[in-house]
């Protein structure tokens, strides 16, 4: 089976109906892995016909809401539908990924009267049952492992390296993952500034999934663009990385007004060698060679 790469969500912080928070789904056999968990995450899986019961291991950029917010809503609903036949849900993270777990699903955590009443009234004893659990009903406790940049983390079927990226430090730590998997290798670069480090890390990715929040021109505040990337950072970044594939994510509603949209793609084109993709919720990214495909 190839690696398939799906955009969840490609929006930023403002609540769009066609644009959730980041989110992207890499299937590779039979494994499913989640790169952050924004607004819409879930909805976003059952409408590519993906349930959440489905989902291995998710990893977490950082802990801005836009890119963790249906982490909640994940863990709840996979562990519910689970019925105690799934394990438990493998979570990569920055610090404090452990203590938001805990204060999410803990036993003085924000879900805990919900937990106490689906454990231990018998009205949600006998759904468990009917779905085919066993008693008694274990709690949800995802597996997390924090880590920092230059950590690592491998399975048989994936090699996962972290790089600490240029965002809203000191007070939040921000990541980015170079994940290989089925021969692929695929750059998240989560919320970034552009940063030299950041090139070297994405050196020949097949795909670079880069944020492009504003444009390059239009936006010359030094408190965005010291910690956000613009179309041409996003470009500049792939090209110098020789990247094959560029996905610009992170859409703001400047990126995507008609007439500039084209104009983002059209110097994206221009400064980046390789196959530009503007990033859309439920697109599908193609990760064979770059061929022009026939008219149909």
């Amino acid at each position: 089976m190839t690696v398939r790469l799906t955009l969840l969500g490609t929006g930023t912080p403002t609540p769009l109906t066609h644009r959730g928070g980041s989110s992207f789904l890499i299937r590779h056999r039979d494994q499913s892995l989640l790169f952050d968990c924004g607004p819409g995450t879930v909805r976003r899986l059952l409408e590519c016909g993906v349930s959440p019961t489905e989902i291995d291991t998710l990893f977490l950029t950082h802990l801005h809401y836009d890119h963790c917010v249906d982490y909640g809503h994940l863990v709840l609903c996979r562990w519910d539908h689970g019925v105690g036949r799934v394990p438990e849900l493998a979570v990569y993270g920055p610090s404090p990924t452990a203590t938001m777990t805990d204060r999410l699903f803990g036993s003085e955590g924000v879900f805990d009267p919900d937990l106490r009443a689906r454990t231990e009234h018998p009205l949600s004893q006998c759904v468990y049952e009917v779905r085919g659990g066993k008693l008694p009903r274990r709690r949800p406790q995802p597996s997390v492992t924090e880590i920092a940049g230059g950590d690592e983390a491998r399975t048989d079927g994936w090699h996962l390296r972290a790089l600490e990226v240029v965002h809203a430090q000191p007070l939040i730590r921000c990541l980015a993952y170079r994940l290989e998997i089925g021969g692929r290798t695929i750059i998240f670069t989560g919320d970034t500034a552009p940063t030299e480090a950041l090139v070297d890390f994405s050196r020949d990715a097949d795909v670079l999934i880069h944020m492009c929040h504003f444009v390059n021109g239009m936006v010359t505040d030094k408190r965005m663009t010291g910690s956000c990337s613009g179309h041409l950072d996003a470009a500049q970044t792939a090209q110098r990385a020789r990247a094959s594939t560029l996905v610009l994510v992170h859409i703001s509603t400047q990126v995507e007004t008609p007439g500039v949209r084209e104009r983002v793609v059209h110097e994206v084109g221009q400064a980046f060698d390789g196959r530009v993709i503007f990033g859309e919720d439920l697109l599908e990214v193609p990760l064979e060679d770059s061929a022009t495909p026939p008219i149909r």
